[in-house]
């Protein structure tokens, strides 16, 4: 039951990663906070339907949290990192730089789902060898 909850939320977390980064594919400069705006709304819709997914498991302690709270800092360089290096193989390779923020967008999107699956699914052991040690 537990792999294939994680299963589900990693194919959940790819579909939403897929489809934020189209976004940046769309070729209009004018729109770009529009589609930051958009972007930002999907990935807190996402988290929340990965933290209901998980029945909003508590029990995380100190490292969990802390681990949570890198992984969104460390999700947020690294989108930096994949913009910077489409940005610079662009100047090499013409047309490439125009995928720069649907890079970002994807690389974000996939680092705070994953993030945010794996601290509920640290609940979710948690409370489970609760249940285990209170049956013996």
């Amino acid at each position: 039951m537990n792999l294939r909850r994680a299963r589900d939320s990693r194919n959940f977390v790819l579909d939403y990663a897929l489809g934020i980064s189209i976004l940046g594919l769309i070729p209009i400069s004018n729109l770009f906070s529009l589609k930051i705006s958009i972007a930002i709304f999907l990935i807190i819709k996402m988290c929340w339907d990965i933290s209901r997914q998980w029945k909003f498991r508590k029990g995380q302690d100190i490292l969990a949290m802390m681990g949570f709270f890198f992984g969104w800092l460390g999700a947020f360089a690294m989108a930096f990192m994949a913009w910077l290096t489409f940005l610079g193989i662009g100047l090499f390779i013409p047309y490439v730089s125009s995928f720069r923020l649907a890079a970002a967008l994807f690389t974000l999107t996939w680092m705070l789902g994953q993030t945010t699956n794996q601290y509920y699914a640290s609940g979710h052991e948690k409370s489970k060898s609760r249940r285990q040690l209170n049956e013996v």
